[in-house]
């Protein structure tokens, strides 16, 4: 056996050699025999022998910087529930030390704005390459989001979701943990999210929407091309989707939504959201519209999955925000919607499209078909692989204490022993949760 030295991040060693021969001069003093002395030296060699190269994770290799004037710095530190565009002479944006072409910076969202770490809406003059979770995937961005993620705990839930919604093939778009500074100040770890309103474009569509409350348009891009569909026949087109649940029922109200909205897509979300017991709701999805049979057909981009392993969803004590069209909803206490909707296997029912699928036999029918057959193609091992690849992405941020510092200006502040605490709990509870279904399906089957 060599004596071997332990390896640390910054490349310094740790010699044995030295610690032997002080131990030989030890044990000579103390007239201890050669043969003890071999016999000790050896066991501390193989013990040494049995170290491995130790070396903290790289560090976070996309850091974005906006360079402004410290008057905009506090400003943007300083300001609550107004979103704006950042705009001033001399400001910079760049990557790493590369600058970027800013077309517009704007702080966005609801909820993140009422935090000094704000959320922001990027659009470049030209696009960006970006590197993915992995080494083998490449964006091509020139808008994309800087989620802030100030009420999403330790960080993971957004990623959790996203990763689980990306699977069943309704979670399209790129996404990837950064750092962002603000002047040199690190800002702490941000979520980078592809604008949906750069994918529907990249697919060939003309209009997306963000689904408000009350079946209304929260917010809506149309891009047309020549000669194009009318803005007001996309829009028509998403409003017979809520008409119909108050005219149709049965089989015939499926042919009607499917034909307007990709159902299949629309139930996975549903199953996805009843999982993991996603506790924000009717206005965190976008429809993008694909041409389909001559007309316009809608496909779902989820959003926003940060309030995640709720106990209860989110019309629960609200006055405002259920649906109106099947009647007068309000549920003051969580029992009020399971003793509407029994063990129906549907989390919320705030919005009027998904209390009808929870109502309607043929369309709960359809919907549970989809479930189990998701649900059945899920095992505890694909949770575990999830969560092994959410900490090796968080693990370079959380090993930087000013990074993870940042925290303190959320809703609740992380650590790196909290962030591994909540990671084995929600797993577990992902797990267990998981199981539960596959036994009340297994129930059902006939």
């Amino acid at each position: 056996m060599r004596v071997t030295n332990i390896v640390i991040s910054a490349k310094r060693t740790v010699p044995y050699a030295p610690f032997l021969l002080s131990l030989q001069s030890h044990y000579q003093r103390e007239k201890v025999s050669y043969l003890k002395f071999i016999i000790l030296s050896l066991l501390l060699v193989g013990i040494g022998s049995c170290y491995k190269e130790v070396e903290l994770p790289p560090n976070p290799d996309v850091v974005f910087e906006l360079r402004v004037t410290p008057e905009m710095q506090e400003f943007i530190y300083n300001s609550r529930d107004t979103s704006y565009t950042i705009d001033e002479v001399g400001m910079e944006f760049l990557l790493g030390m590369e600058p970027l072409e800013l077309k517009e910076i704007k702080t966005r969202g609801k909820t993140a704005l009422d935090f000094q770490r704000k959320s922001f809406a990027v659009v470049l003059k030209e696009a960006l390459d970006i590197s993915g979770r992995n080494d083998f995937d490449i964006a091509n961005l020139r808008r994309f989001k800087l989620i802030s993620m100030a009420m999403d705990y330790t960080y993971i839930e957004n990623r959790i979701g996203l990763g689980i919604l990306e699977t069943q093939g309704i979670m399209p778009l790129f996404y990837r943990f950064v750092e962002l500074k603000i002047n040199g100040e690190t800002q702490g770890i941000y979520l980078l999210v592809e604008d949906p309103e750069q994918y529907y474009l990249e697919l060939g569509s003309e209009f997306i929407l963000r689904r408000g409350y009350y079946n209304s348009f929260a917010d809506v891009e149309y891009s047309p091309s020549y000669p194009g569909i009318p803005r007001e026949s996309y829009e028509l087109r998403f409003k017979e989707i809520y008409s119909s649940l108050t005219l149709l029922q049965g089989e015939a109200l499926y042919s009607a939504l499917n034909e307007r909205l990709d159902l299949e897509q629309y139930f996975r979300k549903m199953g996805i959201d009843y999982l993991l017991q996603n506790g924000d709701y009717t206005d965190e999805v976008y429809l993008y519209a694909l041409i389909h049979q001559d007309k316009p057909r809608f496909s779902i981009i989820p959003w926003d999955y940060d309030d995640l392993f709720r106990s209860y969803p989110h019309e629960v004590g609200l006055t405002w925000g259920t649906g109106t069209l099947l009647g007068d909803r309000h549920y003051a206490t969580h029992q009020d919607i399971l003793d509407e909707i029994g063990d129906k296997m549907i989390f919320s029912i705030e919005d009027d499209l998904d209390y009808s699928i929870a109502m309607d036999p043929y369309l709960y029918a359809s919907y549970e078909s989809t479930l189990t057959g998701m649900i059945e193609e899920m095992d505890p091992e694909d949770i575990d692989a999830l969560f092994e690849q959410v900490k090796a992405e968080l693990l370079p941020f959380y090993y930087k204490e000013e990074v993870v510092a940042q925290s303190r200006f959320d809703q609740l502040e992380t650590s790196f022993s909290i962030w591994e605490e909540n990671m084995e709990e929600k797993k577990a509870f992902i797990k267990d949760r998981l199981a539960a279904m596959k036994e009340q399906l297994k129930e059902l089957q006939p």
